[in-house]
């Protein structure tokens, strides 16, 4: 281009430079501050709440066999018991003895194993399930009415109301099978949460493949059900993981459905049984926050920290393995 072009179109010799002017550039300055504005008020709230789950729960955390010891049966019993002036305020008649106090053991290792336990069971049912009713949708079904029809029901179990998830599970399970509260209960509810969530967002990481994918493939000769598994499923396989974390970033975090469901446990021997009573993090939250007193508040910020570290956890390794597999 030569310099008398250059100057007629007024384009900056070097190209790094912005050719926007004027009002457009005001514009442009002004979106730009906005929307940086909302990034940092929404992370604000965000690195609060982490924040104060750190520096409340870590501490609790790190005590010794916290992780593993079984939950105190009552913690907020235990800390009456060991405190003279609040036992006589609540009884006169009681006796305190000058014997020294024993510091409660602080436990949630039953937590721990039954949050496991019942996400990978509700885990279990849903992303298989999730992730077979995508590939209908996507590569089989597509615009036919029962394609369109079980979209429909999907769009309407991802608005349910997880306590009305709880309350189905109670009713069906528990009450009319007679089965009772257990792991398995728990595990049937937090699937009914996380079923829509996989179907939904598996569908649509399918639907970002490339059709020249498929195209290509069928061009060689391959059928659709192999195209599906050797093309098109390794291609989305980072977004397919992607929504199935999300899925159980929520069940791993519901606390209604597990109410009504999972019955109580205190023991971790009584949280390894499926089919018996157990407990979770979110529950144990909820149960200890009701309590009062001081030891139980500083059991459920553990209980609350621990239940962030094993989402991390989880969703990082799956980004990994996840990479692995793009990768090959």
């Amino acid at each position: 281009m030569s310099t008398e072009i250059k100057d007629r179109l007024d384009v900056p010799s070097d190209v790094r430079v912005s050719t926007v002017r004027g009002a457009r550039f005001v514009r442009n300055r002004v979106a730009t501050v906005a929307m940086i504005l909302a990034f940092v008020i929404a992370i604000i709230p965000l690195f609060y709440v982490i924040g104060n789950v750190v520096v409340r729960g870590l501490p609790v955390v790190t005590t010794s066999g916290f992780l593993t010891s079984d939950i105190p049966n009552n913690a907020a019993a235990t800390e009456l018991s060991d405190d003279c002036a609040k036992l006589q305020k609540y009884n006169p008649d009681a006796v305190c003895t000058t014997a020294p106090k024993k510091a409660t053991q602080l436990g949630m290792g039953p937590a721990v194993v039954g949050t496991i336990v019942t996400t990978f069971l509700s885990a279990l049912f849903a992303i298989p399930l999730g992730i077979l009713a995508a590939i209908y949708l996507n590569e089989y079904g597509k615009k036919r009415p029962f394609a369109s029809f079980i979209r429909f029901m999907t769009d309407v179990m991802t608005g349910v109301p997880s306590v009305v998830m709880g309350i189905f599970i109670y009713t069906l399970w528990v009450l009319e099978f007679g089965k009772g509260k257990s792991a398995l209960a728990a595990s049937l509810a937090l699937a009914c949460l996380m079923l829509p969530i996989v179907v939904r967002t598996s569908e649509e990481m399918l639907r970002l493949v490339p059709n020249t994918l498929r195209e290509g493939s069928s061009a060689l000769g391959a059928r659709t059900w192999k195209t599906t598994l050797r093309v098109v499923l390794p291609s989305a396989l980072p977004g397919l993981v992607s929504g199935a974390m999300l899925a159980v970033a929520r069940a791993a975090g519901e606390t209604a459905p597990v109410l009504f469901t999972i019955g109580a446990a205190n023991t971790v021997k009584q949280a390894l049984t499926v089919q018996g009573q157990s407990t979770t993090l979110s529950f144990q939250i909820y149960n200890l926050i009701t309590n009062g007193g001081s030891i139980s508040p500083k059991m459920a910020w553990g209980a609350a920290f621990t239940l962030i570290a094993i989402v991390l956890i989880l969703t990082a390794g799956a980004r990994t393995v996840s990479a692995r597999f793009t990768m090959r």
